[in-house]
C-alpha cells in the first residue's frame, strides 16, 4: 500500500473533487445499464447528496488524498433501514467505491474499506452492505476476500412500449 496517501473523511472543500471522482466512475461504468441515462441535473443531484452525506450524521465519504491534496478514491458510507421484517434493523451501507484507473493497485479500496467498517462499528452497527457494480469483477474478487458475501442480484429491464396491449416479453417463453 502507498504510505504517502492518507484516507479520511471528506470534507466540503472536496465536493467539487468528489463530484470530479463520480463523474469519471459513470464514465468507466458506461457500459453498466444504470449508469446510461443521467438526467440534466444528475450532477448537481449527485453533488447534494454528497453535500448532504459530508454533513450528515449517519453518513461519510471517505477519500484517500495524494500528498498534493487530490482525490485519487472514495467510498460512501451511510446507514439505511433494512426491511421491517428482516434483521439487523439497520446497516451500514457502502456504495460507490472507486479508483481513479491511474492510481489502482495501491491498496486505496482496502483502505477505504477498512475505514468504512470502522465507521460502521463506531455507530454500533452489526453489518455492512457493499454495493458494487456487477459489470466490475475487480471489486467483487476484492469484496469477496473480504468476507462479504453475495445476498441478492439486482437485474434491470426496461418496459417495452411497442408491444400490443396486453403483451409481455415473456408470453412466447415456457416456464
Amino acid at each position: 500500500m502507498t504510505e504517502s496517501v492518507k484516507v479520511r473523511k471528506a470534507t466540503e472543500q472536496d465536493l467539487d473533487e468528489m463530484l470530479a471522482l463520480w463523474s469519471h466512475y459513470i464514465r468507466v461504468h458506461r457500459n453498466n445499464p444504470a449508469y446510461q441515462i443521467c438526467k440534466g441535473d444528475g450532477l448537481a443531484k449527485r453533488r447534494q447528496l454528497f453535500a448532504k452525506h459530508v454533513a450528515g450524521p449517519e453518513s461519510c465519504v471517505f477519500v484517500a488524498v495524494r500528498p498534493d491534496g487530490g482525490l485519487d478514491a472514495m467510498v460512501t458510507c451511510f446507514v439505511e433501514d433494512n426491511a421491517p421484517y428482516f434483521l439487523p434493523p439497520k446497516y451500514g451501507r457502502i456504495q460507490t467505491p472507486f479508483v481513479r484507473p491511474e492510481a489502482r493497485g495501491r491498496g486505496h479500496l482496502k483502505r477505504l474499506l477498512a475505514a468504512a467498517y470502522l465507521w460502521a462499528r463506531e455507530a454500533e452497527l452489526t453489518e455492512v452492505r457493499l454495493f458494487t457494480s456487477a459489470f466490475d469483477p475487480g471489486p467483487n474478487e476484492l469484496a469477496e476476500e473480504f468476507g462479504f458475501q453475495a445476498i441478492e442480484v439486482v437485474r434491470r429491464r426496461p418496459i417495452e412500449w411497442n408491444l400490443p396491449q396486453g403483451r409481455t416479453p415473456f408470453d412466447e417463453r415456457g416456464g
